[in-house]
C-alpha cells in the first residue's frame, strides 16, 4: 500500500464496519503514524502498527494533490486531538471526512440507520398483513 500524508485509511472493524483514519507520515525513525477517533475515546495520533490492530490496511480516499493540501489536512485532524468519540455525532468515520474535507459525515452510520429502518417498515408490514 502506498500512502500519502492526508490520505483516508482503513482497517476492518466489528461486525463487518471500517475503522477509518488520516495517515500522519513517517517520522525520523521510519515509523508510520495515524490520527484518528478510537472508539471508545478519542482523537488520537497511534503508530500505523497499532492503528492496524493486526488488520491489513488500506487506502480509501486521496483528496490531497499538493503538499499544502496534506498540511491542511494534518493540521484539520490535529485540531481535533481529544475530541471525544461519539457513535451517532463523532465516530472515526466523521472525524476523517472531515480531516480531508472540512465536512463531517459518516456512510457506514447512514447506511446503518438506513437499513434499519428499512428493517423495521418491514416487520410492520409483516405483522399487519398476520393480522
Amino acid at each position: 500500500m502506498i500512502v500519502q500524508t492526508g490520505d483516508k485509511i482503513q482497517r476492518p472493524g466489528p461486525i463487518g464496519t471500517w475503522h477509518v483514519g488520516i495517515y500522519l507520515g513517517r517520522d525520523y525513525l521510519g515509523r508510520d503514524w495515524v490520527i484518528h477517533n478510537d472508539k471508545g475515546g478519542y482523537v488520537k495520533e497511534d503508530l500505523l502498527l497499532t492503528f492496524s490492530a493486526g488488520f491489513p490496511v488500506t487506502l480509501v480516499q486521496r483528496v490531497a494533490s499538493t503538499w499544502r493540501e496534506q498540511q491542511q489536512i494534518v493540521a484539520r485532524a490535529r485540531a481535533l486531538l481529544g475530541q471525544k468519540f461519539d457513535l451517532i455525532g463523532f465516530n472515526c468515520e466523521h472525524f476523517a471526512n472531515y480531516a480531508q474535507t472540512g465536512k463531517a459525515h459518516s456512510t457506514q452510520l447512514r447506511f446503518a440507520v438506513g437499513t434499519t429502518a428499512l428493517l423495521a417498515l418491514f416487520a410492520i408490514i409483516l405483522s399487519s398483513s398476520e393480522a
